[in-house]
């Protein structure tokens, strides 16, 4: 399969590309992924291989009236709906009336594509509804589904569709990318807002174009010098900003993960010259407080709490009990 311009992931291209090279195209899959990580834009490739019309090679092929109609949104066969991932935002009446157009024989190509995408806003009403055709599918139909974590999806929808997840993308294989679409970017700045937004690319451009990533540069040393502080009202504070401001929470967690890690090898480099360990970090000043005022397995416990709060928000953990957890095992992990 032709992936174009789709970066990373090797495992989820190898697994795609044995079905689609193989002339099995998957009558419905379900691509996971945190926010950012391109899951529309690959159901979208997937939607044009299903539709290429090229007689043999690779595809998509690019070239093909299948594939200029896709690439320009144009195509009969193609239908994109969905939601704007929030809870319910998916209605039932859409997934009733996609449903039933699935049985239309396709117009032109060899099969009719419905992607679904932010699945996880479906109810579980809608869910159901949508089950009745995954279980016995016209021959044409194929089904694309997207969300942030496969958890938010019924047991019975996960049975009848293949997953495939999606995740961070190498630095240097992101950086040309960013470059590309950022170009009055420095280079220093793409990999830094790349590394705090956890290798995910489309975080990290949105993130440097709705001003997220300058919000995570104040906050981030903040919060990281809060849980050193003998009093929790100084890390409620710190944290008080984050409450309105959801966009920049993944950031922050990243930016304050890379604080511990930088304080944690000034702590375990003890008397070596300055400048010997290399800073990660947005704050060098706060990992060296820090690496000052905690142990080595203290800074090793917040570390592995920033990842885990980070996996519990792709879980998409409620916002307020996120908040107050970061508080509480970040106290707890200082031994505050």
């Amino acid at each position: 399969m032709n992936f174009e311009s789709f970066a990373g992931n090797p495992e989820a291209k190898a697994q795609l590309s044995a079905a689609v090279d193989g002339g099995h195209f998957p009558h419905a899959l379900l691509l996971e992924g945190p926010a950012g990580s391109g899951k529309r834009m690959l159901a979208a490739l997937l939607a044009k291989a299903a539709v290429c019309v090229a007689p043999a090679g690779e595809k998509p092929c690019g070239a093909c009236s299948g594939c200029l109609k896709a690439a320009a949104g144009a195509h009969p066969d193609i239908r994109t709906e969905g939601g704007d991932g929030a809870a319910r935002s998916f209605h039932i009446d859409t997934v009733r009336e996609l449903r039933d157009s699935a049985y239309v024989l396709p117009n032109e190509a060899p099969r009719r594509v419905m992607i679904l995408a932010g699945a996880q806003g479906m109810t579980e009403q809608a869910q159901n509804a949508l089950l009745k055709i995954l279980e016995e599918p016209p021959a044409h139909a194929v089904f694309l589904l997207t969300c942030e974590n496969r958890a938010s999806m019924l047991p019975t929808i996960l049975s009848r569709v293949q997953c495939v997840s999606l995740g961070p993308v190498p630095e240097e294989e992101a950086l040309p990318i960013l470059k590309q679409r950022l170009p009055d970017q420095g280079e220093e700045a793409l990999r830094r807002s790349f590394r705090l937004f956890g290798g995910i690319i489309g975080r990290t451009l949105q993130g440097l174009e709705d001003g997220t990533f300058q919000r995570v540069l104040e906050l981030a040393p903040r919060l990281a010098e809060a849980v050193c502080a003998p009093d929790e009202l100084t890390l409620l504070r710190a944290t008080a900003p984050l409450e309105k401001d959801k966009a920049a929470v993944d950031g922050v967690l990243g930016a304050v993960r890379l604080i511990f890690r930088d304080a944690l090898m000034r702590r375990c480099a003890g008397d070596a010259p300055e400048g010997a360990v290399a800073s990660l970090s947005v704050s060098p000043e706060t990992a060296d407080k820090l690496a000052a005022a905690l142990t080595r397995s203290q800074l090793m416990a917040l570390m592995r709490e920033a990842e885990g709060l980070q996996a519990a928000l792709l879980r998409n953990m409620n916002h307020t009990l996120l908040l107050t957890l970061i508080c509480a095992r970040f106290r707890a992990a200082a031994g505050r």
